[in-house]
């Protein structure tokens, strides 16, 4: 039997015999992601309470309100003449958004006074998802029964023919946090529970902080070392493809690229991590201070990612620290795949996720190879 073979044998029966080890490759991940699923359990926005401001009070006004009451993501919760009514509604967490609807509307063509929607901004998304369909609306009632001239916002199209828009929505077409969300934070979560897991086993082969001992006492320590990992390695994909799997067959969510191309990725994206916690533990020689150095970097990964808040325009520090993370470049290819994007355009993040182990998994070996005595 190889040495590789042989230690992963053996770190597979440590891991069955500790509770506390095999809780966190087994149960943990699966406590998280089912409490992350039941919490964005349909996940779809909908019936968003909104209060319409109507200082109108005309036939075209009242068709805009049952109209935005009408579409399954909106819901009219109130309705009043009196700005300030609606902005205390918002305030209290009753409303999402409003939007006032002026005396006069559809009446005077690009002379019209605009029709405003307000959204609190600590309701980001509710707020503005709920924007956008109020808009969407109100635009399709006013083109839908404005005789001959229509202005939104200033805008005039009189005496011409309007063209047909249609919006396309790329790979969440039902504006789904669910699937969003999902797709994001399911890998961020395993990402550092395998770093933390990695380190720990790496961690009991320390003796006064070194692992000196070791190394003379394994016959082939870069290929035990491997086998070591490989066990972790292999639960984080176990678990990456069982979560995208719950999405796309459970939930019926549809990745439009290749489904393959995703788990490779997060093969990549799990031997990265093993070589991120062999590195940490070779440097510091330290369990502690290498948990904390995988909280840091796993931890804010998907923070720095540039998926959920955007980078472009930031400081180069948090643009640089974003390059430097395993999980950028993961979520660069599977957002690729969630839309369609071609493979080739995933050489680069799949090279980067590369590095990983070719550097400092390289690196870490070294380092712990040459452990001879204490430090």
């Amino acid at each position: 039997m190889s040495a590789f073979a042989a230690s992963f044998r053996q770190e597979a029966a440590r891991i069955l015999r500790t509770p506390l080890d095999l809780f966190l490759l087994t149960l943990f991940p699966l406590v998280m992601l089912a409490a992350m699923a039941a919490m964005m359990w349909g996940g779809t926005l909908s019936n968003l309470p909104v209060v319409i401001v109507d200082q109108d009070g005309g036939p075209l006004a009242r068709a805009i309100t049952r109209n935005i009451d009408a579409t399954p993501y909106l819901e009219v919760v109130a309705q009043t003449p009196q700005r300030a009514e609606a902005l205390a509604m918002v305030r209290r967490e009753q409303a999402v958004a409003f939007m006032v609807i002026p005396k006069g509307v559809g009446t005077r063509g690009a002379t019209d006074p605009p029709v405003t929607v307000f959204y609190e901004a600590v309701f980001l998304s509710t707020g503005s998802v709920a924007s956008t369909y109020l808009r969407l609306v109100t635009t399709a009632t006013l083109l839908a029964q404005a005789p001959r001239d229509l202005g939104v916002a200033g805008a005039s199209v009189a005496g011409r023919t309007l063209p047909t828009i249609q919006i396309t929505l790329l790979g969440n077409p039902t504006l789904s946090l669910e699937w969003f969300l999902g797709m994001l934070i399911g890998p961020s979560i395993l990402h550092l529970v395998i770093a933390i897991s990695c380190i720990g086993s790496l961690g009991l082969l320390l003796r006064d902080k070194s692992f000196g001992a070791y190394v003379r006492d394994t016959p082939a320590p870069v290929a035990a070392l491997s086998g070591r990992l490989a066990v972790h390695v292999l639960a984080g994909i176990t678990w990456g493809v069982a979560w995208l799997l719950w999405m796309t067959l459970a939930r019926g969510y549809r990745v439009e690229g290749s489904v393959a191309l995703v788990v490779i990725g997060l093969v990549l994206l799990f031997i990265a991590t093993a070589a991120i916690g062999l590195l940490f533990i070779a440097v510091t020689r330290e369990v502690g201070t290498s948990f904390s150095s995988a909280v840091i970097v796993a931890g804010s990964a998907l923070a720095y990612s540039g998926a959920t808040l955007p980078l472009s325009g930031g400081l180069w520090y948090a643009q640089d620290w974003s390059k430097v993370l395993p999980l950028t470049h993961y979520i660069l290819l599977q957002m690729d795949q969630l839309i369609g994007v071609t493979a080739r355009a995933d050489l680069t993040p799949m090279i980067a996720l590369l590095l990983y182990p070719l550097i400092g998994g390289v690196v870490g070996m070294v380092l712990i190879v040459r452990s001879k005595r204490p430090v």
